[in-house]
């Protein structure tokens, strides 16, 4: 699970990156994306269970 987590983390990070570049907002970005992600992961994982 944490390796997938990490993936997911690494595509956000990619995609912020990329369209965002060194705007003063890409953090921010990245960083609401990423507990947005995360959030989705526990949910699904806690439904399979």
């Amino acid at each position: 699970m944490l390796i997938l987590v990490w993936f997911v983390i690494c595509i956000i990070f990619y995609f912020v990156q990329l369209i965002l570049g060194n705007s003063g907002h890409a953090l921010e970005v990245f960083a609401i994306l990423s507990a947005i992600a995360i959030f989705l992961i526990s949910k699904i994982r806690h439904k399979i269970k």
